[in-house]
């Protein structure tokens, strides 16, 4: 079978279709109600599609793993299942069906998987977060900013890491809150992701960073500063500069009173 990615999602689809089965737009972009419920109960029903789901709560991490890679590999027609079972928080394996609807990467769940992110334990959290990171969609980026806001430091340096993908000016104030984070991965990844947005508008923040005790989140930012085009700020040298003057101060000081 001959593939083409579809110009919207980027997913491998059949280029006889013209509707991608999995963000549900046509060749000019329109999204198009996809009745897929046939496809659905097929790849859906069966003993397979019931072992898989259950090796999805294993306590193995190998076979949860396996099983997320067989699932997703079932694509959109094993969405709406899924989905029903991620809205019932008190499920077990829902990380790993959170992790598949984010390689399947259907639109259609992107609503659960929000859900999911300020619902669930931390497993489940970290996982929907990573899912909901796989989109692209417009209510993507306002829900990834909400999770920043939430203590957790391991979600935290993951999305300040992903932030620096947007070309979005509403992700500069967050990543500067970041990068004063007392974590020194949180503020390492923010630093280094102020950088990646290309956008003036974060050298006041970059400025801030690299003068913190830490020199990993020192290098992160003066690296960002270059990559904007700024001058970093290399307090080392600055100190030496302030200690020679300091030094000539005093040697002149010295002078003056003996002259007296």
């Amino acid at each position: 079978m001959l593939l083409k990615p579809c110009p919207f999602c980027q997913k491998s689809i059949p280029r006889a279709i013209t509707v991608c089965p999995y963000c549900h737009r046509n060749e000019q972009g329109q999204s198009v109600q996809v009745d897929s419920s046939a496809n659905e109960l097929k790849a859906a029903g069966g003993k397979l599609f019931e072992n898989d789901l259950a090796e999805l709560s294993s306590d193995d991490p190998f076979i949860r793993e396996q099983a997320v890679v067989r699932m997703a590999q079932k694509g959109f027609g094993v969405v709406q299942a899924l989905t029903s079972i991620l809205s019932d928080l008190a499920k077990p394996g829902l990380a790993s069906v959170a992790k598949v609807l984010g390689r399947v990467g259907d639109r259609r769940s992107i609503p659960v998987l929000i859900q999911a992110a300020k619902f669930g334990d931390d497993d489940l959290r970290t996982a929907a977060v990573w899912a909901l990171t796989q989109f692209r969609e417009p209510e993507i980026l306002p829900a990834l900013l909400s999770e920043v806001e939430r203590p957790h430091p391991t979600i935290q340096s993951y999305l300040a890491y992903v932030l620096g993908s947007y070309q979005d000016s509403r992700v500069i104030p967050v990543l500067a809150k970041l990068a004063r984070h007392s974590s020194r991965e949180v503020a390492f990844h923010a630093a280094y992701a102020l950088g990646e947005t290309g956008d003036q508008e974060a050298i006041p923040a970059l400025r801030r960073a690299a003068r913190r005790r830490d020199a990993m989140v020192r290098q992160a930012a003066s690296a960002s500063l270059r990559r904007l085009g700024a001058r970093p700020t290399e307090p080392g040298r600055m100190a030496l500069y302030l200690v020679a003057f300091l030094v000539v101060a005093g040697i002149l000081a010295g002078v003056y009173f003996q002259m007296f």
